[in-house]
């Protein structure tokens, strides 16, 4: 385990902030890190992204490479918990045949990262490139989306506070975030399960006009939105149809099961607060 290299070395230092009610100042320092790596062409390559305060942007390209590029923000009361913050918590790299990690980890044996949170507070805006099928496993807890675009391997995307995107997708896998929409829109429709979940939020996702598929949604305050043609897999569940935006639309209860295009892989889309958006691609 190794950590991340520093590609820019100087830091820039901003400027203490006097409050009237007499506050602390608050000392800012950031600097760029980038990592690289080589990976065989067509082989099988999971990429491993776990952040824990800011973003986490992830990219497919046609190079056989992955490649990172990260803001690390330290903000702390003095100089000396800037140091400290850096020789506590680093974002790490790791890999393995077939496994490439980027994860933010403390040094200390006890792990006790959230104990240090009066003294410093360390974010990681996270960039990457990697090949477009890579299997990618993707994590943020606070102050940052989870996106991802580009990627045709499988997925697993997760946050806590905030949303998560997934762009011209073609895999299967999970999203999940507590407080955050979810979007997601498939490029080809995914021979393998997919599942969407939020607490409070949305989940809004598009799939090619000759989806195939088994679909099972669930929502406490909220409702079911479709424009593609359904066949009830349960009790005849409440259902309107109309139009909108010159679009037929079914809009159907909050616990429903409905077969498209004669049935197949089976997708499933969760929410306690907020509706769920089932949208047939244009062609």
């Amino acid at each position: 385990m190794t950590p991340t290299r520093f590609a820019t070395i100087g830091a820039v230092l901003a400027a203490a902030v006097a409050y009237a009610d007499l506050a602390a100042a608050e000392i800012v320092e950031t600097r760029e890190l980038e990592e690289s790596f080589n990976v065989a062409a067509g082989e099988p390559l999971v990429v491993i992204v776990r952040n824990v305060i800011g973003p986490v942007r992830v990219t497919g390209h046609d190079r056989n490479s992955v490649e990172m590029h990260a803001t690390e923000t330290v903000h702390a009361d003095l100089q000396a918990d800037i140091a400290r913050a850096r020789a506590e918590m680093q974002l790490m790299t790791e890999q393995e045949p077939g496994r490439i990690a980027f994860r933010v980890r403390s040094t200390d044996d006890n792990d006790d990262y959230w104990g240090h949170w009066n003294d410093y507070r360390v974010e990681y805006d996270i960039e990457l490139r990697v090949p477009r099928n890579a299997a990618i496993e993707l994590s943020t807890v606070n102050d940052g989306d989870v996106i991802a675009e580009g990627v045709q391997g499988n997925f697993t995307l997760k946050n806590v506070n905030g949303a998560v995107q997934l762009v011209d997708a073609r895999g299967g896998g999970s999203i999940t975030t507590v407080n955050g929409d979810v979007h997601a829109e498939f490029a080809q429709a995914p021979a393998e399960p997919t599942a969407f979940r939020t607490v409070n939020g949305s989940v809004d996702v598009t799939f090619p006009e000759r989806l195939a598929a088994e679909l099972t949604f669930q929502t406490m305050n909220g409702d079911v939105f479709t424009d593609f043609t359904v066949e009830s897999l349960r009790e005849p569940p409440a259902v309107q149809t109309g139009r909108a935006r010159g679009a037929f639309v079914m809009r159907s209860n909050r616990n429903s099961a409905f077969r498209v295009g004669g049935g197949g892989t089976r997708h499933t889309f969760n929410t306690l607060n907020g509706s769920i958006y089932i949208r047939k691609a244009k062609p």
